[in-house]
């Protein structure tokens, strides 16, 4: 939406042409938007100007006023996604840690009455568990005091762990929990189907999950769940950071790529399924959908979380669906994959992308801007035990990838007291900076659909960008890795079709 090739020449022209033209505004998901006209049908009293410029934001309202036009003054207002001038390395540098500054407080604000009444039995079942592991790990304690002389050190268990910390350990055993999840969701269906009083619920709950809903290519389930205030504790956890390096306009399309995948994209996850970063408001007007495996969304209940959150599979049907549904639609794919993940080490950013080139059909065929996505520190999160290429460990992990969709190596992290050994990551930041997009060009007809893949001129079109975004994302790493990747062991390195052959940056 712009006001430009518009005849604007005293404050009652711009009020007049807003009112008449805030109709044409595109809806945004950010919690900033402008409100429908049934919603200014309801203010008799505000005049055309100020219904137009009459904002919502959720439970608040807020009426702008326009400021007055003077000779000083640009006649045409600056739109949302319009090029600011750019901030110089202090301004940048102040402006991020000015926000993660606020992000700190936010989570540490105190909660309501009825967030305490919630967690107040959550961590009275943490206790009781933490209880008994020490009583069920004592008996290992003396013995390895006893016999061998070695103290086993357990960090002094669950109950000298601060508050803040055990939110945040909880949310984060949460979102793990989601992986064997999956069975016991199953066997849970299982009994429902069987047991003679819930057959027919849950026969209908079948039929709605491979018949009737849509949901997972479409993503018009609305994400409540993606806003909650306690994944807050998740993100501080690490912490996770999102760092803005452009603007974006919600009026274009956007396709972003995640990198590196990480044992469990828990960066990707932290920033950008949840809104405890911010994301809806560094980039407003944005609605971006995660995409996740599609085997996913037929697991009962547990499709139900992931649709709430926004998060929508991954296959090429979704991609077009979502980014035709209209402006400011975005998807983000981690490109890389559970291949990806199998090359995952701390201190290491080995990247499958080389012979990965369907994300750049899906963005030129839908005509959405490409957005490189680093995520500094997400391959530090646990340890890993690392089959080289040819070894039986890997020849089953490789097995194990082809038949599920995914795979992962052995990793190790810390527990939930102790930092030497355990299920949960390690307290590492993950921070993910958010490049600048790749324009990409409106095709032509005879290029559209499967022609990127069978003509030539198609496919050197998907050379020309992906090599283009490879570019984009080697000076991403370049700009930033002395800062955020000061523990790098190895250089980036971008992994083709044979695994062993990397080109480095």
């Amino acid at each position: 939406y712009s006001l430009q090739n518009k005849e604007i020449r005293s404050q009652t022209d711009l009020t007049d042409l807003v009112a008449k033209e805030s109709h044409r505004m595109p809806p945004s998901a950010s919690s900033s938007r402008l409100s429908s006209s049934r919603y200014f049908g309801r203010r008799k009293n505000l005049s055309p100007a100020d219904r137009a410029l009459h904002v919502r934001k959720g439970a608040y309202t807020k009426v702008v006023t326009p400021r007055p036009i003077s000779d000083n003054t640009d006649v045409y207002p600056k739109m949302k996604g319009e090029v600011e001038p750019e901030e110089t390395e202090e301004e940048f540098y102040a402006r991020i840690f000015n926000e993660w500054e606020e992000q700190d407080r936010l989570s540490n604000h105190p909660g309501s009455w009825y967030s305490t009444l919630l967690w107040f039995p959550i961590l009275l079942v943490l206790r009781q568990i933490n209880l008994f592991l020490s009583l069920t790990f004592w008996p290992t304690k003396q013995i390895a005091r006893l016999v061998f002389g070695v103290h086993l050190d357990t960090g002094g268990g669950f109950w000298n762990v601060p508050l803040e910390k055990k939110k945040q350990a909880t949310m984060v055993f949460m979102f793990l929990m989601m992986l064997p999840g999956i069975a016991v969701a199953g066997l849970t269906f299982f009994i429902l189907l069987i047991f003679p009083l819930t057959t027919i619920p849950a026969f209908l709950y079948l039929l709605f999950i491979f018949r009737w809903d849509r949901s997972p290519w479409t993503g018009s389930r609305h994400p409540f769940m993606r806003y909650w205030k306690m994944w807050r504790h998740f993100a501080n956890y690490f912490p996770c950071r999102l760092i803005k390096t452009h603007n974006l306009d919600p009026n274009e399309k956007y396709v972003f790529c995640y990198h590196p995948h990480g044992i469990i994209s828990l960066g990707a996850f932290g920033n950008f399924a949840t809104d405890a970063t911010g994301f809806s408001r560094k980039f407003p007007g944005i609605d971006l959908k995660l995409m996740t495996l599609e085997i996913n969304f037929f697991v009962p209940f547990l499709r139900e979380i992931l649709l709430w959150m926004g998060i929508v599979n991954c296959s090429k049907r979704a991609c077009n669906t979502i980014l035709q549904s209209g402006r400011g639609k975005s998807i983000m794919l981690v490109v890389g994959g559970a291949a990806e993940s199998l090359q995952s080490a701390p201190g290491t950013y080995r990247l499958n992308v080389d012979s990965r080139k369907g994300f750049v059909r899906v963005a030129l065929d839908n005509g959405a801007n490409l957005v490189p996505v680093l995520a500094f520190g997400e391959n530090d999160a646990f340890s890993t035990h690392y089959f080289d290429e040819g070894s039986t460990g890997r020849w089953l992990q490789e097995e194990f990838k082809k038949r599920f969709g995914f795979a992962t190596p052995i990793f190790y992290g810390r527990g939930f007291a102790n930092k030497q050994f355990g299920l949960m990551p390690h307290r590492t930041p993950i921070i993910a900076v958010v490049g600048k997009p790749i324009k990409v060009p409106k095709l032509p007809p005879h290029l559209r659909g499967d022609k990127l893949r069978t003509t030539a001129e198609g496919r050197a079109l998907v050379v020309e960008y992906h090599e283009k975004y490879i570019a984009a994302l080697k000076a991403l790493y370049d700009k930033y890795k002395n800062r955020w990747a000061i523990n790098r062991c190895e250089s980036l390195l971008l992994v083709g079709k044979n695994p062993q052959q990397m080109k480095s940056s």
